[in-house]
């Protein structure tokens, strides 16, 4: 009987095993390098959006002042938001101050009493706080509403012109002035300090900051964290909407310290229509420390209202 022959297997050779060897190694380092940049860029990512200073430093009281009020208002999501009304010259013009990123309503009570003591009325706020139900910060997006629904308190109170109102921000604060100047027939006046179009520009400097320099791909990965975070929020056409700023007495600042920032800062300037001013200082108001520098900031924006916003023009 005859014997069959077995089907003959051929055996992988050397190359094609280490081949294989390499590739599978390849994959793991490539996965493993993903996950480590995906964690770390959701770490400056969380990390950016959650940073809040809630210590307010000074108040009315211990800087010694005695005409003002404690005024809240409510968002559209229910939150509270505690703020102070510094009272002026009755029936002049209200000037809202917005506070920046990482910071409250107690770093602007400085240029609030200087903006007082020349008659204004002032308001100052905090965009966060215990009552605020929310628990990060979208760099700018709900700070434009809350900064709209402030308006609309203030120029309820008895004393507050309620036609005219001035806006003044800085960084996120300044973002929320310039879009609430946009939608507002109420602003008059704007300050913008250290502003932006793109909320996304302005994590891409913190991002910067945090990391002590500028990395395009540690830019890139956090922006598609964010844009996850703030998924179905809409940020609002600045550049598109600038026309609408035609008439309105606008001074621009910006401040060397956050060169991303001053670049945009310097681009709306461009774009925006007249009547407009750029101040190019060193640095920025949330940078400033307090001396003859910060106290002839306060003077050129206070000038600015004093040119641009009359206190009795009704």
């Amino acid at each position: 009987m005859a014997r069959r022959r077995g089907i003959s297997v051929p055996t992988p050779s050397r190359f094609s095993l280490e081949f294989g060897r390499l590739l599978r190694t390849v994959l793991i380092l490539v996965a493993v390098l993903v996950i480590v940049l995906g964690g770390f860029s959701a770490f400056l990512t969380y990390r950016v959006v959650t940073t809040l200073n809630d210590t307010e430093t000074v108040t009315p009281l211990s800087s010694f002042q005695s005409n003002y009020i404690s005024l809240d208002f409510t968002d559209r999501e229910g939150g509270e938001h505690e703020g102070w009304l510094l009272m002026g010259l009755k029936g002049a013009p209200a000037i809202i101050l917005c506070h920046g990123y990482n910071s409250n309503r107690s770093e602007l009570l400085a240029l609030g009493s200087l903006l007082r003591q020349n008659h204004f009325n002032v308001y100052l706020f905090n965009f966060h706080g215990p009552k605020v139900r929310r628990f990060y910060s979208d760099l700018g997006l709900e700070q434009a509403n809350d900064l709209l629904a402030a308006i609309g308190k203030v120029t309820a109170q008895e004393g507050v012109n309620a036609h005219r109102v001035g806006v003044y921000g800085v960084s996120t604060g300044a973002y929320a002035a310039l879009v609430a100047a946009e939608q507002s027939p109420l602003v008059k006046a704007l300050v913008a300090d250290t502003v932006f179009d793109d909320p996304g520009q302005m994590l891409e400097s913190q991002v910067d900051q945090l990391l002590g320099g500028s990395s395009t791909l540690f830019r890139m990965l956090p922006i598609e964290g964010y844009r996850l975070a703030t998924i179905g929020k809409k940020a609002p056409p600045v550049r598109e909407r600038l026309p609408k700023l035609a008439g309105i007495p606008k001074l621009f600042i910006s401040g060397k310290d956050s060169p991303l920032l001053a670049r945009s800062t310097e681009n709306l300037y461009a774009e925006a229509p007249p009547p407009k001013r750029l101040l190019v200082l060193d640095h920025s108001y949330a940078t400033l420390a307090s001396g003859s520098v910060r106290k002839e900031y306060e003077d050129q924006v206070l000038s600015f209202f004093l040119q641009n916003l009359p206190l009795r023009a009704d």
